[in-house]
């Protein structure tokens, strides 16, 4: 059985080098072309002494080819589950003995954990032998699958991989957007590095750089390759790609700011109206269509009005007391303005969340009504802008305009 490694790069983002490879195995079809054998890991025709034998084969392959690459870059190899289930306290580590035998220095390897549905203590004393040794290790494929939260907990790796997969479209394309931006805000929390794989189009790689992602690695770079690329042979693409996303971002946040502005009128007619007539006042006004529904809290946090949402269909504002008396001081909106020293003049935005009564993506801005009372209104995200980053771009604060 002829089975050997091809290496696809792994790009550092902030320099645009080949930070390292990751070691995939291939063989050959009946037809001669090259072809992924990770199924030969699982395989019921090859007994588990066979797998264990294929799995250490691999990788002495590819650590014996990348010890000829001598520019500071990292080797990453999947770990089959099954070698895992085989450590022991005292036994013998190969992939060290490995080392030693080719010459890499531990440092210079990271070893992906490909399934974390094992023993959670065996998983952790694998890794932390290998830590100990100066081994790196990955968690591979996190975003597949939340339950793996536990294993971050008991031992933090030294990386997370998540796969791009997770953003493909479909009717659920928001949650696991939001999944995956909370994974990648977890990671940098708790020092680990974000490494994206399956990245194929140039979206994919805006969508990883707001999820803290530190590595990208995937089609948009190159595939798995029989032979080692220059350090340098990504940088120009990055930078291009860098250099896009940031004019990208300038052109959405200048949408955001025009949309904004008119928004804010919109703010002003509303908090003259409740401060000349109260909410009785209301039915000279019809909002934007994006103004969801308002309300009115204390300095404390206790809401003292009712919801107020209008109705389009009717003409009306319809009234809402059921959350009258509940208490929002703890949202990050509230403090933060009560916190600002330019309070009266200060807007403060929420970041996207999706309205359980509406399921439509919004967002919350917090202004001052009087010196005792904030004004809280839920706007509809949809309309703010149909740039390419704009469900990935959210700003949080604003100044009234001047009034004269």
């Amino acid at each position: 059985m002829n089975v050997f490694p091809w290496f696809q790069p792994i790009i550092e983002i902030a320099s645009g080098e080949v930070a390292g490879y990751e070691a995939l195995a291939r063989t050959t079809d009946v037809q001669g072309q090259i072809i992924s054998a990770a199924n030969l890991f699982s395989s019921p025709s090859l007994s588990r002494e066979e797998r264990l034998n294929l799995d250490r084969d691999i990788r002495l392959q590819a650590l014996t080819k990348f010890n000829s690459l001598r520019q500071g870059q990292f080797l990453s190899l999947n770990i089959s589950p099954e070698w895992i289930n085989s450590v022991t306290a005292t036994g013998e580590l190969p992939t060290l003995e490995m080392l030693k035998q080719v010459g890499v220095r531990p440092e210079q390897v990271v070893l992906e954990i490909t399934e974390l549905d094992g023993d959670l203590d065996r998983i952790c004393l694998f890794a932390e032998r290998y830590r100990s040794e100066g081994v790196k290790i990955a968690y591979d494929d996190f975003g597949a699958g939340f339950q793996q939260m536990d294993r971050v907990l008991a031992f933090t790796p030294d990386f997370i991989k998540l796969d791009m997969r997770m953003f493909q479209t479909g009717p659920k394309t928001h949650f696991h957007s939001a999944l995956m931006q909370t994974v990648g805000e977890m990671s940098a929390r708790l020092g680990c590095k974000v490494i994206f794989e399956g990245v194929e189009t140039p979206d994919e790689f805006f969508a990883a750089l707001h999820c803290n992602a530190s590595y990208i690695q995937g089609f948009i770079f190159s595939p798995a390759k029989a032979e080692f690329l220059n350090v340098d042979s990504m940088k120009t693409q990055t930078m291009e790609l860098i250099s896009q996303h940031l004019d990208m971002a300038i052109d959405e946040v200048a949408r955001r700011q025009f949309y904004t502005e008119g928004l804010h009128s919109e703010l002003m007619l509303l908090k003259d109206l409740l401060l000349s007539g109260g909410t009785d006042s209301l039915n000279t006004w019809h909002p934007d269509p994006d103004v969801l529904r308002f309300y009115i809290c204390n300095r404390s946090g206790t809401q003292i009005s009712s919801n107020f949402t209008y109705d389009v269909s009717q003409g009306v504002w319809v009234e809402d007391a059921a959350y009258a008396g509940h208490n929002w001081s703890w949202r990050p909106y509230f403090y933060q303005l009560l916190g600002a020293t330019d309070f009266e003049r200060r807007i403060m935005s929420s970041s996207p969340y999706y309205d359980l009564e509406t399921g439509q993506e919004c967002s919350t801005l917090s202004l001052s009504l009087d010196d005792a009372r904030i004004l809280l209104v839920d706007i509809r995200e949809e309309r703010k802008s149909q740039g390419r980053l704009a469900s990935l771009i959210s700003c949080h604060s604003d100044l009234i305009p001047a009034l004269s």
